[in-house]
């Protein structure tokens, strides 16, 4: 089983996102992206592979995938073998302009 490891940029985003949500939408918004990242994150751990390729980012040298939340935003994360770890680099609004995704993720 797979471990799941956030890098403090997606931790941030993530905080961020769910203040906003939690002001704007309320209590029961911010328990439904709750329910899909650890729908996510059970399904990695199982299968790290799953979930597609972001082809915004496929000429970079980790094959980044990306797992949808709450239909607007995606976990940007990439599978190392070695360690049998799933890191999770963004929590990206893909609503913004992809070119911000490019240079968020080096």
């Amino acid at each position: 089983m797979a471990k799941i490891t956030w890098n403090g940029l997606a931790s941030r985003q993530l905080e961020t996102h769910l203040d906003y949500a939690l002001e704007e939408f309320g209590q029961k918004c911010v328990r439904n992206w709750y329910r899909d990242i650890l729908r996510i994150e059970s399904r990695l751990k199982l299968h790290p592979l799953s979930f597609p390729k972001v082809s915004l980012l496929a000429h970079r040298e980790k094959e980044y995938r990306g797992a949808t939340i709450m239909r607007n935003f995606q976990l940007i994360h990439y599978y190392d073998a070695e360690s049998d770890t799933v890191y999770i680099d963004a929590v990206w609004d893909m609503r913004m302009n992809p070119v911000k995704l490019k240079k968020m993720i080096k």
